[in-house]
């Protein structure tokens, strides 16, 4: 029997302004009785229940909290299918999903941010973009109105920003640039970040200080690498001793090649260098960070959707590859050789030559 009897009785028993014993009275059962269903010690026997749930006019499945069961398993089932889903980059398929689950659980606000995030980002187009502005401030109003969950309304917050920043871009879509800076001005800074604080949290702990460190450090990692790839506009501007430096970090880091979150910025550093050498005449310098981006690319395909760190700075971290960035839809690979195929730095010479197509093909 279910443990939500015990919550739902006492709920139901104060929603009626009884004490225990008034109850006990009404039931023909002693006080003490009550006292331990509500405990959760012991449960009426089976034929009581009928009359319990009669007396407080409900049904018996509400009063054993079976349908709280059921409405918590779906729930799961849609945040498991969003996560599979999104694994595979079919956000448009996410989208579709969880409109209709956050019809079916209005209040459920981690659905109703998860929907915010597949409906910004299932399309890219100007024209959808400005299509969904009602609904996403519809949803975006709604978990800044009524959630009290920090860590969501903080995630609505950076998707809303993003969301603002976008459509200021486009010409005629009716948003200043202004709008998206002042929900800006309301995040928290950086070290009022929870994986921050976290690391000054247990000075009496080793265990929980080390594995608070170890979670900072995979963090900082992949806040480092995507600061260099926001850092400058395309790969001809990029700073080839800093992108260096960001690799011979993470691999210092985490040796094993368990580059969790900070894999795909891995991808993106190596083209970016490749680029840099190629345009600084270093051909074969060039073709060995393609063929490295492509074999991180490879493997970060062939990778479980979830892995524990094994290098020592970082042990016991567990990266979800289900919830982890993606930009690209697919093999993450493909898209890789896709975007070194048609990139216009390179020569149709360079293309051309059996080392480069050996890479990409």
């Amino acid at each position: 029997m279910t443990t939500y009897f015990g919550e739902n009785l006492k709920r139901l028993r104060k929603s009626k302004d009884l004490t225990q014993e008034a109850l006990a009275e009404f039931l023909g059962m002693s006080f003490q009785a009550i006292s331990k269903w509500e405990r959760g010690d012991t449960y009426p026997d089976i034929t009581m229940l009928p009359i319990i749930a009669s007396f407080f006019g409900v049904t018996v499945d509400s009063l054993l909290g079976t349908d709280v069961i059921a409405k918590e398993a779906k729930i799961k089932e849609y945040c498991e299918k969003y996560s599979h889903l999104w694994s595979e980059g079919r956000i448009t398929e996410v989208r579709d999903m969880l409109k209709q689950a956050t019809v079916e659980f209005p209040g459920n606000y981690d659905l109703l941010a998860k929907y915010l995030n597949a409906l910004i980002q299932s399309e890219y187009s100007d024209e959808y973009k400005i299509s969904i502005k009602g609904e996403v401030q519809r949803v975006y109003d709604m978990i800044q109105n009524h959630c009290s969950t920090d860590s969501i309304r903080i995630w609505a917050k950076k998707l809303m920003c993003r969301y603002l920043r976008d459509l200021s871009l486009i010409k005629n879509s009716g948003v200043d640039f202004s709008e998206a800076e002042k929900i800006l001005s309301e995040m928290p800074i950086m070290q009022n970040t929870r994986d921050y604080e976290a690391m000054y949290m247990y000075p009496h702990d080793d265990e929980k200080r080390a594995a608070a460190c170890a979670n900072g450090m995979v963090e900082m990692l992949r806040l480092f690498g995507e600061i260099m790839n926001r850092r400058h506009k395309n790969f001809l501007d990029a700073d080839n001793d800093i992108a260096e430096a960001y690799i011979n970090l993470v691999e210092a880091v985490m040796p094993d090649g368990d580059y969790g979150k900070s894999h795909y910025l891995m991808v993106i550093h190596h083209q970016r260098i490749g680029v840099r050498k190629y345009l600084a005449g270093d051909e074969k310098a060039a073709l060995r960070h393609f063929e490295r981006a492509v074999e991180l690319a490879e493997k970060y395909d062939k990778m479980p959707d979830v892995i524990i760190h094994t290098s020592p700075a970082v042990m016991g971290v567990e990266f979800d590859k289900t919830k982890a960035y993606r930009f690209w839809e697919g093999s993450f690979a493909e898209d890789v050789k896709e975007g070194l195929r048609n990139r216009p730095q390179l020569s149709d010479e360079f293309k051309n030559s059996e080392e480069f197509k050996r890479i990409v093909e």
